[in-house]
């Protein structure tokens, strides 16, 4: 992949990943200003929808958008588990939403979808936590990331002909029919 195509590529993922963060948010504040009601009540392609009055985003930034959110509300907990157990000093009901979210998302991305390469989704969320998150937000999610990326299996090769290096791709673990063996 050239590094133009990894730089469209990462803007793309880094829209996706913005918007299912900014709904995450909103169904998150919208729960606690609801006195603790449920996050997912807010519903999710109507978020996107209205975020993207402001700041468009292709139908396909939406679709995945959406698709993240849904994949992140299903597992949530477990996801929940791995944040906890990377980061030990403070409850996950306790770290910031922002860093919540983000984590949230990043490692369903990690663990769920094949088709981003890791480091495009770490890289991406680092950014979405250094423009959203505060001064120490950035080092935080990278940090937590980073530990959860050391404990997930390699990537799977690839098995096509296209690729005679046999190296394989950076492509991530898991997949989006819901395979949850790959969460650390």
């Amino acid at each position: 992949m050239t590094t133009r195509n990894r730089q469209a590529q990462g803007s793309a993922v880094r829209r996706e990943l913005a918007l299912a963060l900014q709904t995450l948010y909103a169904q998150e504040i919208g729960a606690q200003e609801s006195s603790g009601g449920d996050s997912n009540s807010l519903d999710a392609a109507e978020l996107i929808e209205w975020l993207c009055v402001e700041e468009p985003a292709s139908p396909a930034a939406r679709r995945n958008a959406a698709a993240l959110v849904s994949g992140v509300s299903g597992v949530a907990g477990r996801i929940d588990a791995v944040i906890q157990n990377y980061a030990p000093a403070l409850p996950v009901n306790l770290l910031a939403v922002v860093d919540r979210s983000i984590l949230r998302v990043a490692i369903y991305e990690l663990t769920h979808r094949t088709q981003i390469p890791r480091n495009v989704v770490v890289n991406e969320a680092v950014e979405l936590a250094a423009i959203y998150g505060s001064e120490s937000s950035a080092r935080f999610v990278n940090g937590v990331l980073g530990s959860v990326l050391n404990d997930l299996p390699p990537p799977r090769q690839r098995n096509d002909r296209s690729s005679k290096s046999g190296a394989g791709d950076d492509t991530g673990a898991g997949n989006e029919k819901g395979d949850h063996s790959e969460i650390p």
